[in-house]
């Protein structure tokens, strides 16, 4: 597999899980995962939340955010810079968090995502997602 093909399949994992996330469907942030994978949260320097161990604790810990949250969240992910060898791969792309709410747009934090994957016979799944926000959320 070319390293264009890879990158094509890293780029479309990790938007499905920001669609997942942004449309409220666990299935889909589900589908991002391996069985044992780990997630990790740090903000602003701040002792990590974590780490999540396994799809199901990830996907409640996703669904517990999401309903403290009332605004419209967008998650907008760039600059993703991919390593991979055979079904292993590795890639660090930026967050940019937007949200909407009372008719208005604002900028809630920036970050990134360090994250590591390996290809399965469903494609690519995310075994370990760390990620590192700027500024709380």
């Amino acid at each position: 597999m070319s390293t264009a093909e890879v990158r094509a399949e890293v780029e479309d994992l990790l938007a499905a899980y920001a669609l997942g996330y942004d449309e409220g469907d666990p299935e889909l942030i589900a589908e991002c995962f391996t069985a044992d994978a780990e997630l990790s949260l740090e903000v602003g320097g701040e002792e990590p939340a974590g780490p999540f161990r396994g799809r199901e604790a990830i996907v409640e810990m996703m669904r517990a955010t999401a309903r403290s949250q009332s605004d419209r969240r967008r998650h907008v992910l760039t600059n993703l810079v991919l390593q991979h060898e055979g079904d292993r791969a590795r890639a660090r792309c930026y967050l940019t968090l937007f949200a909407v709410a009372d008719g208005a747009l604002r900028a809630v934090t920036t970050g990134d995502y360090l994250t590591e994957m390996h290809r399965t016979e469903q494609g690519w799944r995310l075994t370990r997602l760390r990620i590192r926000l700027d500024l709380p959320y």
